[in-house]
């Protein structure tokens, strides 16, 4: 894609946004029939019935369960092991202990954010936004939470671009580039 010689911005990040579905499509783990979401205790940007969705646009026949930072199940309690465990519990936001280990034992495969305690070494997929990402986050913590969880939900192959997007309006500009009609 990077080869070809495209003018059209519009066709420029249609063709960026395709590629970037194609990389989370490529993180996507086999076998999913159970997923295990742990919610921020700071700020979500997506509630809980669209990120169901989005899980299950990817995993159509797995059964997903929710729970809060401390531990709480939110609705129908998870079972004692599940097949994708997707944490996004942030830096800074309070749990027990040893709650990251106990959720890992609990998964067969894990993602998540580098909140400290020893995650980068224990999950399966990590984002770190302290890293090299650091300086490319947006300032706003509701943004910097949203570029998070994209790239958390990115890293379990659940897939967060936009399908589509509103471009200007250029209608009073399209009859300026038409040819004249022809008077008889």
């Amino acid at each position: 894609m990077k080869d070809a010689k495209v003018d059209d911005q519009d066709t420029l990040r249609s063709l960026s946004a395709l590629e970037e579905r194609q990389k989370i499509a490529a993180n996507k783990v086999p076998g999913v029939r159970t997923v295990l979401v742990v919610l921020s205790a700071k700020g979500m940007v997506f509630d809980v019935e669209a990120l169901r969705h989005r899980i299950l646009a990817v995993y159509p026949d797995s059964a997903i369960f929710f729970r809060s930072t401390s531990g709480k199940p939110l609705g129908v309690a998870s079972p004692q092991s599940v097949d994708l465990l997707v944490d996004f519990t942030g830096p800074g936001q309070r749990q027990g202990w040893f709650y990251s280990r106990k959720l890992r034992r609990m998964a067969k495969f894990a993602v998540g954010r580098n909140a400290g305690l020893f995650r980068k070494r224990i999950y399966d997929r990590v984002f770190d936004e302290a890293g090299p990402v650091a300086s490319s986050l947006p300032s706003d913590f509701l943004a910097r939470e949203g570029v998070a969880q994209r790239e958390v939900l990115a890293l379990g192959g659940i897939a967060v671009v936009p399908t589509a997007s509103v471009t200007e309006d250029r209608s009073k500009t399209i009859a300026l580039h038409l040819p004249p009609l022809a008077h008889e």
